[in-house]
């Protein structure tokens, strides 16, 4: 009988370890994205590497309530589990699913012995049934995931199966309702996030002219893109728009930071270089103007940097002055090449009032054919190779294909970017026809 104990004894210790091994893996894989997609599936990758065999999580309330995360320790059989979602609906005649009890009674439930009667009494239908059997439960765990803000957003349910011939205790109920609240934290703040980046991109693509201006010998073309990483959308803007006296105003920009504030900020700084020009058309002074808006409106510390220019239809003139912003290249036909004419560049928005610097605007006249290129930094420093990303838009636009395109600002951008970018792309493309 001592044996016996003291066998158990280190069995539970044994089993003790394990669990709280598993809740630091879990935390881990909690932590590694703010995806609220991918979230959900490394919550069930979590219990699977440790403490199951089978891991479903279901989210939602009431009657809608859908399976939105699956694993399975035996590779290859995660695609099995997508089906278990049908199960939640149950057939005319049988129980709902145990899963529907938990999120609405909020208490968690243990079957240490999955057995055949539990099957037939538990099942939401035949399928169901066969499911479980066909899976081998043995043994499962189904708790409720708990937001301290949110309240009850679903259920996670652990299963054991005959492959481990292993079953859950109380001991193992009270580490998996941990679970369910670390996962009820890791989902809140993901769907927070998704959320907050929604609500940037909606003002971001609000914040962008929905048409641009066209004309006999020229046409406008934009692209935007938003940064793949794990970064809220940043305040990269493009702007065309007709002024006043026929000519063509165009504003390209990168306002610092990302999220709300900085597409609030960059639609403001947007608005202002437009308001500018319409009363004045002068460049520096629209500049200038900016530069006290951002300095007044935004008491952080944000900086941007712009380039505006002004294109005259009858003369195809275009002017340009910069507010620490690269660009725009020119593609020459003549010549056969790509340039950087305008390289005075002055000091970026919220900097320009600390010192004030000899600024002229550069002026060119466009032959036709000729392509003016203005861009973000996400074009050319999008893996972080500002050198690689230069050589690399260059030789796009010396391309007929890239210059020639239906879309050459679309065009572009598939030219130069060769993966996952870190910061958002905006492209517009004027050329002469």
């Amino acid at each position: 009988m001592a044996a016996a104990g003291r066998y158990s004894h280190d069995e539970a210790d044994g089993a003790d370890l394990r669990y709280l091994l598993f809740l630091v893996r879990a935390g881990e894989l909690l932590g590694l994205s703010l995806d609220y997609h991918e979230t959900l599936q490394n919550v069930c990758a979590a219990a699977v590497e440790t403490v199951a065999d089978i891991c479903l999580l279901d989210l939602g309330t009431g009657g809608d309530v859908q399976l939105v995360g699956a694993a399975h320790r035996t590779p290859g059989m995660d695609e099995t589990l997508l089906h278990a979602g049908r199960f939640l609906h149950a057939g005319e005649g049988y129980p709902r699913h145990p899963v529907r009890e938990v999120i609405e009674s909020g208490v968690s439930l243990l079957v240490s012995n999955v057995d055949e009667a539990y099957i037939s009494h538990a099942s939401t239908g035949p399928e169901h049934a066969a499911f479980m059997r066909e899976l081998g439960y043995r043994s499962l765990i189904i708790v409720p995931v708990i937001s301290q803000v949110q309240g009850i957003l679903g259920a996670l349910t652990l299963v054991r199966t005959n492959q481990s011939k292993e079953r859950y205790d109380d001991r193992a109920l009270l580490f998996a309702e941990d679970l369910g609240r670390r996962c009820g934290v890791a989902i809140s703040k993901s769907k927070l996030y998704s959320q907050s980046v929604a609500v940037a991109s909606r003002l971001q693509v609000a914040s962008l002219p929905r048409t641009l201006p066209s004309g006999t010998g020229m046409s406008l073309d934009a692209y935007y893109e938003p940064a793949e990483a794990e970064l809220l959308i940043g305040g990269d803007w493009y702007d065309a728009f007709n002024l006043p006296d026929g000519r063509i105003g165009i504003s390209v920009g990168d306002v610092t930071g990302h999220g709300v504030d900085a597409a609030a900020s960059m639609r403001s700084l947007r608005d202002a270089l437009r308001a500018a020009l319409y009363g004045e058309p002068q460049l520096l002074r629209a500049l200038d103007i900016a530069d006290y808006l951002i300095s007044e409106e935004f008491p952080e510390e944000r900086y941007a940097t712009a380039v505006l220019s002004i294109f005259d239809l009858q003369t195809r003139t275009l002017t340009c002055a910069s507010a620490g912003h690269p660009g725009p290249l020119l593609w020459l036909p003549q010549k056969g090449e790509v340039v950087d004419p305008f390289v005075s560049r002055g000091l970026p928005l919220g900097m320009r009032r600390f010192t004030r610097t000899a600024q002229e605007t550069g002026t060119l006249v466009l032959e036709p054919g000729s392509l003016a290129v203005y861009f973000t930094d996400g074009l050319m420093e999008w893996d972080r190779d500002y050198v690689a990303g230069e050589a690399a838009v260059y030789a796009a636009l010396l391309d007929d294909s890239v210059r020639n395109a239906a879309r050459p600002a679309k065009a572009l951008r598939r030219a130069v970017v060769q993966g996952k970018h870190q910061d958002d792309i905006a492209v517009l493309v004027l050329r002469v026809q």
